[in-house]
């Protein structure tokens, strides 16, 4: 259950429990019918409240929706107004733009400025007068009098701008108008004044097309407030607005003369008239009052029938519970429990929930009678229990323990409850006294809490001791104080007797045990005896101890012979129960078993067991008696022996077998370098003999080139494999797309021939590694090239890379599967695949030559990736697979661009090698550079800083000075250009070295060429 405060229709109920007790206190009751009344206020009260704010709200809403209707009306009207003057003020600037015009000086009209009148339907009368007033033309015939508006006429004049009169009366129809003056400039002088007079009529027929709101009106002032013209509900009968002429536009409720109205205008800044939109007000406010008294009144009724309705409810509900309560009051203790007032039930319509009442009344009087019925008989059963119990109980009837009852026992253990005092039995604690106080009975009654069992000595008159256990528990009242207390006292002197010998007995065997146990120690043993009709052991301390069962108590286990197999090394276990079974069988009295035991995470320890069975006359064993010794440290010596000969066995073999590999790689690594240089001294022939151009020559060059790069290819291995394996391999990690690496690869195989002969197929699928790009290149380009040798020509080669998902603790994994169709790895070999120097099978004619490393390369390049890879083989093929965890795709690089056409540098060259330097001078130049050489350290340094060439190849191991020396001297003195390692040692402290003495970059003998026309064309300071 919630016990966190409740709420009763929204409140907590702590409010209503405080009001409760303030009208306790006070004395004060409310009857049902009043919180009837009050239920249905609170309901009826705040809906009448809400929908009088709903009807109010909706008034409102109604007021500014008229609002904005009126203003929207307002300047709708306005802006058709203004549109009408800036019409007949364009058709007046437009007249005074023309010909006849602009000839005029004070000459009649011509006979075409009878048409002009017509320009504008709206325009009832056209004049055309002079700066000093006369009429030039006029619509009208000879004029009869000055300007109509004299004092706008002068603003014209003066200010050269147009004016708008307010209403005037024409003066040849006498009928009321308006009136438009444009003046016509020229040189910055007014020659002519163009007046257009404009009947009110037209206004009215513009506010009439224009319409007036619905029950409204609409009007048109000048400036002076004058009524030019209006449309809609008795529009004349309506009066401008005052606050018309402080705001341009407005909206304002004023007293007309027909009632209120609410009206907005709408100032005309070109003519500074007015235009006034209204609606009576008078029949809406009327109608929405009528609507708020009948919702008024409907709330007031609805209140009303629900008071109503309360009052008839509540005498409903009130009536069988007073009668019911009266009832209940003067009832006589005697008269039977089913004897109660109607309920209501026999009314014509009962209320359930007091019918409910009364039978829960009755049955709770039913259960009254029964409940006592059941305490007296449990009384009776505890008197019956007291009495007759074997254990003595005294029950103490009030706190001060005066009125006690005590059992039979009781009275048998300490007298009559009503005789203390002479030849009362004496009551000791740990030997001292108890006074009469320090009782447990007294102590539970007079402290109401519970005593805790304690043993007490009993000594009679006769001087004879008891021992007894005696506790106590308070019996305590509705307030929860003390009333009295019962208390227990067990006589436990024969079981203190029989405590005495065991204790004794357990004293003298465990003397006897300490004996052994001490022997035991001392030799390391244990005793041990194993009883076949109940098929247990019992061991000794120390028996325990040698199967790591250590007993603090220091008393003998008991231990099943499954449990005690259990304890024995799984390897030693079986032999063992075969040893006894043929013991048994045999009906052989003695035998010495060694075997193993397992102690937890510790080693295995030797045991040795000297056994001696006995058996019935029918020759069934009875028991098995034994002692158990360790003889680990002499298994121990033993197998330490045969360990050292296995190590000098195997550490002979390894070393024959790495002597075996030493001369096979030797006479491999003479091998691979005899073909290249046998190629190259053949070319370099060739090319002796054969003319430059012919194909003989180059065919020797490409010899020469592909050879290098094989030689190249077979250093940079050695080295790989030596860094690798030692660790000092630096990974530069990015992102990038396995599929395309991969592509790319077998393309260059394709176009370089390399894969001629075998059908190379492919199924790449896109999937992301962050690795090494250069180093992955190499794994993929080892297996690759290794399928390429030992797959016979016509056969097929698969190369696969697959997104693999997630499994178990690993995440997504990109796969890189190389398959070939080759004759298979020997089985024997399979294992050792990745060893160093480690090769399969090899023809004569070398054509699957190598070194061995590649494979050993592809691993370790892998697992330092954080990847795994495996090999498979059959008689059809050999399958290489390597995993390396997938990251999500990134965007895709775009290709690199072609190299930009070289430019012509000036370049140094330092070196000490005659030919090197020479051949490089020959490339170089052949390329366009221009170059110069220095054949040693400080020759070379003096010719760097006096040339200040663009770029500089320097040879670190130069006479003098080294390259190291040389690059930190000539930036020290200010040499700013590039500068380019060039050394046989391509080890990664050798790259930073040379970095870290100022070289730009490095590079490894044989040199590449075009790395190196790639750094004179974006090195720094080239891109």
């Amino acid at each position: 259950m919630n016990d966190g405060p409740q709420r009763v229709h929204g409140l907590p109920n702590r409010w209503f429990d405080g009001w409760r007790r303030a009208a306790a206190w006070r004395g004060l009751t409310v009857s049902l019918r009043s919180y009837l009344v009050a239920l249905m206020l609170l309901a009826t009260v705040p809906i009448a409240a809400l929908m009088s704010l709903l009807i109010l709200d909706d008034v409102r809403a109604g007021d500014r929706r008229l609002q904005q209707e009126l203003e929207r009306h307002a300047g709708a009207l306005a802006l058709a107004i203004e549109r009408e003057l800036e019409s007949s003020i364009e058709s007046l600037q437009t007249l005074g733009q023309t010909e006849a015009l602009r000839q005029w000086e004070m000459r009649p009209l011509p006979s075409a400025g009878a048409d002009w009148a017509r320009l504008r339907s709206s325009w009832s009368r056209l004049v055309v007068r002079a700066p000093g007033g006369q009429a030039l033309y006029d619509s009208a015939g000879p004029d009869s009098g000055p300007p109509g508006d004299p004092a706008a006429f002068a603003r014209v004049l003066q200010t050269r701008t147009v004016q708008v009169s307010p209403l005037l009366t024409e003066p040849r129809t006498g009928r009321p108008a308006t009136l438009i003056l444009v003046p016509v400039v020229t040189e910055g002088q007014p020659r002519q004044v163009l007046t257009a007079w404009i009947d009110a009529a037209h206004w009215v027929e513009l506010l009439q097309r224009a319409g007036a709101p619905p029950d409204g009106y609409s009007a048109l002032y000048d400036s002076r407030q004058q009524l030019i013209a209006s449309s809609g509900q008795a529009a004349a009968a309506h009066a401008p607005l005052s606050g018309w002429a402080r705001q341009a536009s407005g909206v304002q409720r004023s007293q007309q003369v027909d009632g209120v109205a609410l009206t907005a205008w709408q100032r005309l800044p070109l003519a500074d008239w007015g235009i006034v939109v209204g609606h009576a007000t008078a029949a809406a406010e009327a109608a929405q009052r009528r609507t708020i008294l009948a919702t008024v009144a409907t709330a007031a009724a609805c209140l009303l029938l629900g008071v109503a309705l309360a009052l008839a409810l509540a005498g409903r509900i009130t009536r069988p519970l007073q009668a019911l309560a009266r009832r209940g009051a003067r009832r006589p203790a005697d008269e039977p429990s089913g004897h109660w007032p109607d309920s209501g039930s026999h009314s014509l319509l009962p209320v359930r929930e007091i019918t409910l009442l009364t039978e829960a009344v009755q049955r709770a009087e039913q259960d009254q009678q029964q409940a006592r019925a059941r305490l007296q008989n449990q009384a009776d059963e505890f008197q019956t229990l007291f009495a007759s119990s074997p254990i003595g109980l005294a029950l103490a009837q009030d706190a001060r323990c005066d009125a006690v009852l005590h059992n039979a026992e009781m009275e048998r253990l300490l007298g009559p409850a009503h005789a203390p005092g002479e030849g009362a039995v004496r009551v000791l604690h740990r030997g001292a006294p108890l006074q009469r106080a320090e009782l447990p009975l007294q102590r539970a009654a007079a402290s109401g809490q519970p005593v805790a069992p304690v043993e007490l000595e009993l000594i009679d008159a006769a001087g004879v001791a008891r021992h007894a256990i005696a506790q106590a528990v308070p019996l305590l009242d509705a307030d929860g104080r003390p009333r009295g207390a019962i208390a227990a006292l067990t006589d436990i002197t024969a079981r203190k007797a029989s405590e005495a010998l065991v204790a004794d007995a357990d004293r003298r065997l465990r003397e006897n045990l300490r004996l052994m146990e001490l022997a035991q120690e001392a030799g390391n043993v244990g005793f041990f005896v194993y009883r076949f009709d109940s098929h247990e052991a019992s061991w000794t301390p120390g028996h325990a101890r040698l199967f790591a069962l250590d007993d603090p108590s220091g008393r003998s286990i008991e231990v099943s012979l499954d449990g005690w197999l259990q304890r024995i090394h799984a390897d030693d276990r079986a032999p063992l129960e075969q040893a006894l079974r043929r013991m048994l069988a045999a009906t052989q009295t003695q035998e010495t078993l060694e075997f193993r035991v397992v102690a937890g995470s510790a080693a295995p320890r030797w045991l040795s067991s000297r056994m001696q069975a006995s058996y019935d006359a029918a020759g069934r064993p009875l028991q098995v008696v034994g002692v158990t010794v360790d003889i680990s440290d002499q298994k121990a010596a033993e197998q330490a022996a045969v360990a050292l000969n296995e190590r000098e066995q195997r550490a002979r073999h390894a070393a024959e077998a790495a002597n075996r590999a030493k001369d096979e790689f030797l006479a491999m690594f003479g091998h691979e370098l005899r073909n290249p240089l046998s190629g190259i001294a053949s070319a370099i022939e060739v090319l002796n003999q054969a003319p430059n151009d012919s194909p003989l020559a180059v065919s020797a060059r490409e010899v020469i080139a592909r050879q290098t790069r094989h030689l190249t290819h077979l250093m940079d291995d050695l080295l790989d494999v030596g860094r690798v394996v030692s660790g000092k391999v630096l990974l530069t990690r990015k992102a990038f797309d396995l599929a395309a690496l991969v592509q790319r690869l077998v393309d260059g195989l394709k176009i370089t021939g390399e894969a001629a002969g075998h059908q190379l197929h492919t199924s790449l699928e896109t999937v992301w590694v962050k690795a090494d790009a250069t180093r992955i290149a190499q794994v993929a380009s080892n297996l690759l090239t290794n399928a390429l040798k030992y797959t016979p020509a016509g056969r097929s080669i698969d190369v696969i890379v697959q997104a693999q998902p997630a499994s178990g603790e690993r995440g997504p994994q990109a796969l890189l599967q190389v398959r070939d169709e080759g004759d298979g790895i020997a089985s024997e070999l399979l294992p050792h695949i990745f060893d160093l120097f480690v090769q399969g099978e090899r023809t004569l004619d070398r054509r699957a030559g190598g070194l061995g490393i590649g494979l050993t390369l592809v691993r370790r390049l892998v697992e330092q990736h954080g990847g795994r890879v495996t090999a498979e083989s059959s008689p059809r093929g050999s399958v290489f697979s390597v995993w390396l965890d997938a990251v999500p795709a990134h965007a895709e690089a775009q290709p690199a661009g072609q190299l930009p056409a070289p430019q012509r540098r000036r370049v140094l060259i330092i070196e000490d090698n005659a030919d090197a330097a020479n051949s490089l001078r020959a490339l170089l130049e052949l390329d366009g550079h221009q170059v110069e050489i220095a054949v040693d350290g400080p020759g070379g340094l003096q010719a760097l800083l006096a040339q200040r060439p663009d770029a500089a190849v320097v040879d670190i191991g130069l006479p003098g000075l080294n390259g190291f020396d040389l690059a930190r001297e000539s930036r020290g003195a200010g040499y700013a250009g590039m500068m380019v390692a060039l050394t046989g040692y391509g080890q990664g402290t050798d790259i930073k070295r040379a970095l870290k003495s100022g070289f730009d970059a490095h590079l490894v003998k044989p040199l590449d060429a075009e790395r190196l026309r790639r750094l004179l064309v974006e090195g720094p300071g080239f891109g």
